[in-house]
């Protein structure tokens, strides 16, 4: 039976896949969470630094640029994004408001544009926007250190090659101005590029898990379509092997009727009696084939095919070889049933491949070989069970009409682990159907057993 097979490894990442700032309820909360955080931590942070002036309409609009980057610029503008929450972070402290949370802004915006659109863009973006921050940071430090220098020192003091904490009286850590310090840079500097880093993994994450997703949906998908096909495949050799066998001898035996019904009534009435008979296990076995199909389902109140519940699974006893032998000798065969004595304990399953392998050997003597009289059917057992019914007709002129009978005994035999041969017999006219199945177990080696 066809099927699927499992990814031995995690899918790779799609880079076109969606990230989760791609919706915008995440936007908007960490947008709204960025907004109060850096208004609310600037003013205290004002009180903090003393070099530093607390922010006014002005500065509050500057820390507004970076939330408002992030929900309404990403996905679609991320460049842009960055360019606008870092050049708004430069100006608020050109402007001498105080440093700290106003960072928070840029770096919640280049870790949304990681996690946002394109994979390989947002990470060509995202570092560029740390690098462009971290350069315009540097650059301000270098500007305002001396003027925060002098602000601080109780005199001023001349111009002067070093910059930061350290350099002149009044510096300490109360002050703030361990801001400016390269120290202080390099490690804020480190700290974002471990935020991006994050970022990036979690974004791999996050689209391997969907790209397993959606793998595990369409494995199931193509699972249901491979169970779908085979249940249609097993219930088409099932309705074939049924009806082509039961409908070739109601064929025949209503033939036979026709010719003998002036000349011998009762002949006839006989061949009449075995049309009624095999249209009726026809029925039955119809009926058991559509209880399959039904899953367990009831059958109608009014359905009177038959007068017992129609079995849901089909069940199988060599009993039935001598059924289709009988159904043959009606029709004039005759027909010679020669079964081994270990074959009394076949399983179920196997019991079922040989008796559709017979069914449709029979119904291939009376279509393609008419001048039969005489029919061997034979089951033994030794390495294996092997199934041979072998008749002395010469097949009918002319080409024969494909069909799916030998096809069918195939894909049972096969799907079973055995061999199928057929063709004109050795030494002698007539035709042989010849099965080979592996030594059986107790539980089919398929789910198409039947």
């Amino acid at each position: 039976m066809l099927g699927t097979t499992r990814p031995t490894s995690d899918p790779l990442p799609d880079p076109h896949a969606p990230g989760p700032f791609d919706r915008a309820r995440p936007r908007v909360f960490v947008a709204v969470a960025v907004a109060f955080a850096t208004n609310l931590g600037s003013l205290g942070a004002a009180r903090s630094q003393a070099w530093a002036s607390e922010p006014g309409l002005v500065g509050f609009l500057l820390l507004l640029v970076a939330p408002a980057a992030l929900l309404f610029l990403l996905p679609r503008r991320p460049a842009l994004a960055a360019v606008l929450s870092v050049a708004a972070t430069v100006a608020f402290l050109l402007l001498g408001y105080p440093w700290g949370p106003v960072f928070l802004g840029p770096v919640a915006v280049l870790a949304g544009i990681m996690l946002s659109g394109d994979a390989r863009r947002a990470r060509l973006i995202a570092w560029s926007g740390a690098a462009l921050l971290a350069g315009g940071v540097s650059a301000v430090a270098s500007l305002i250190a001396p003027r925060v220098q002098q602000a601080l020192t109780d005199e001023p003091r001349p111009p002067r090659s070093e910059w930061g904490p350290g350099h002149g009286p009044g510096w300490n850590a109360d002050d703030g101005g361990w801001f400016l310090s390269p120290g202080s840079l390099i490690a804020a500097a480190a700290w974002l590029a471990v935020v991006l880093l994050i970022a990036s993994g979690a974004r791999d994450r996050i689209t391997r898990r969907v790209a397993a997703r959606a793998a595990a949906r369409a494995t199931a998908a193509e699972r249901e379509r491979t169970a779908v096909a085979s249940e249609r495949l097993r219930i088409a050799r099932e309705l074939h092997d049924v009806l082509a066998h039961s409908l070739s001898a109601i064929n025949v035996q209503a033939g036979v009727g026709l010719h003998l019904l002036e000349k011998n009534p009762g002949q006839a009435r006989e061949a009449l009696s075995n049309i009624r008979d095999t249209s009726k296990d026809a029925l039955a076995e119809v009926r058991t084939v559509l209880g399959i199909v039904r899953e367990g389902t009831s059958p109608p109140a009014q359905d009177t095919l038959h007068d017992d519940a129609a079995p849901l699974t089909p069940t199988w006893d060599l009993t039935g070889l001598h059924t289709l032998a009988d159904q043959a000798r009606a029709e004039g065969l005759d027909v010679t049933v020669e079964l081994a004595a270990d074959v009394s304990g076949l399983p179920d399953h196997v019991v079922g491949v040989v008796h559709r392998v017979v069914q449709e050997s029979l119904t291939n003597v009376r279509r393609h070989a008419p001048s039969a009289r005489r029919v061997t059917l034979r089951v033994t057992r030794h390495d294996g069970v092997e199934v041979v019914v072998a008749d002395d007709g010469v097949p009918a002129a002319g080409p024969v009409e494909p069909g799916y009978g030998l096809l069918g005994m195939r894909e049972r035999v096969e799907g079973a682990g055995g061999t199928l041969t057929a063709g004109p017999r050795g030494g002698g006219a007539g035709w042989e159907v010849r099965a080979k199945l592996p030594p059986p177990s107790d539980e089919p080696e398929t789910g198409d057993t039947a």
